[in-house]
């Protein structure tokens, strides 16, 4: 059961009673009022060095950027496609990832295409690699075993096909690149469907940098009241697809994943990892959260994730997770050039918006 992160717009009631409720109980951390909104699905936020923000409008195609007046403006606009990650530096010096998905296909069809694409100033797009290529010719996680192992036929022929839980599965072909890091000689991708982390080079040239081991999930008697699986699945475990959601360049020059579990997402099963670029090696940082959707780390190393569901942005330290500031559907979150911490909210609306945090 391949995770993807795409999803429909929930509606704008939905949305204003999650920002009555959700904003911070004391004057610390403070939320600002929206820079700007109106923004379809703010999956996507990078600020640039010049302190204009740019974000992925994933459910319209669009990237848009906003100035120091809260002024808006339509860079990109690839409608039919989802742009979502985004990474900028210097002077308007902008990269985002692309998926096509074919409109009539249905939600659970695969991406028609998907890249990395830079964009000038001047709304000049080029494509600079795809990752879709790499991944026909690669699969790096084509030796990855997921869904459920080992489990008697019998049983499995018991789960409800409603549930979707597919037979145990191999990695397949497919890409969906969620994130892009900007470094010295190219580029990091987390790739959401390919679940792995690749480099493109600035020849365009595509290589795995890691890929996620599975999510094992243990099949418990709360999860199974809960799911309502059958009593022969107790004690089962099932191996999600770890698909990476944000990839960031800490100080010292490792990199920063976000991984949630592809398949039923059981709450807490979320988790952040630490990987040496050099030699791809993948350390599991801390664990335990829901719906980690995005990150940003701080010029002293301290480490904001965005859980989308859970309606908060927490701070990740020593292995432990501690709960910063609640904000309603945060999508993306970026530190922009003076250590201000942004972040899109309602990012599954067509009224996202874009705040900024201070502690």
């Amino acid at each position: 059961m391949h995770a993807r992160i795409r999803t429909t717009a929930v509606t704008s009631l939905v949305a204003v009673s999650l920002l009555a409720g959700a904003l911070p109980a004391s004057a610390d951390p403070v939320v600002s009022e929206p820079i700007a909104g109106g923004l379809v699905g703010p999956l996507g936020l990078a600020v640039g060095d010049d302190g204009t923000i740019y974000v992925g409008e994933a459910f319209s195609g669009q990237l848009t950027t906003i100035d120091e007046k809260g002024r808006t403006h339509t860079l990109v606009d690839q409608a039919g496609s989802e742009i979502a990650g985004l990474d900028a530096t210097g002077k308007g010096t902008v990269v985002y990832t692309q998926t096509l998905f074919d409109g009539n296909a249905g939600e659970e069809a695969p991406p028609l295409d998907a890249s990395l694409n830079g964009v000038r100033p001047n709304g000049t797009t080029r494509t600079i690699a795809s990752t879709m290529a790499y991944e026909e010719a690669n699969n790096p996680d084509a030796d990855a075993a997921y869904s459920f192992q080992g489990v008697d036929q019998a049983c499995l022929d018991t789960i409800p096909p409603e549930f979707g839980i597919p037979p145990p599965y191999t990695g397949i072909v497919e890409s969906h690149p969620y994130a892009v890091a900007i470094a010295d000689d190219g580029w990091y991708v987390a790739d959401a469907a390919g679940n792995d982390v690749v480099h493109v080079d600035r020849r365009g040239r595509v290589s795995t940098v890691a890929v996620l081991p599975p999510v094992a999930n243990l099949i418990t008697e709360e999860v199974l009241a809960g799911f309502g699986l059958p009593d022969c699945l107790l004690g089962a475990t099932y191996y999600g697809e770890a698909v990476p959601t944000d990839v960031e360049i800490g100080p010292d020059g490792d990199l920063w994943v976000t991984s949630l579990p592809g398949g039923p997402e059981l709450p807490g099963s979320g988790s952040v990892w630490r990987i040496d670029p050099a030699t791809g090696d993948a350390t599991m940082v801390a664990g335990g959260l829901s719906s980690a959707v995005d990150l940003a780390v701080a010029d002293d190393g301290t480490v904001y994730v965005a859980e989308l569901f859970e309606s908060r942005i927490s701070i990740v330290a020593d292995g432990s997770v501690t709960p910063f500031v609640e904000v309603p559907l945060p999508g993306a979150i970026d530190i922009g050039p003076d250590g201000t911490l942004y972040a899109t909210i309602l990012a599954l609306t067509e009224d996202g918006a874009v705040v900024t945090i201070t502690p």
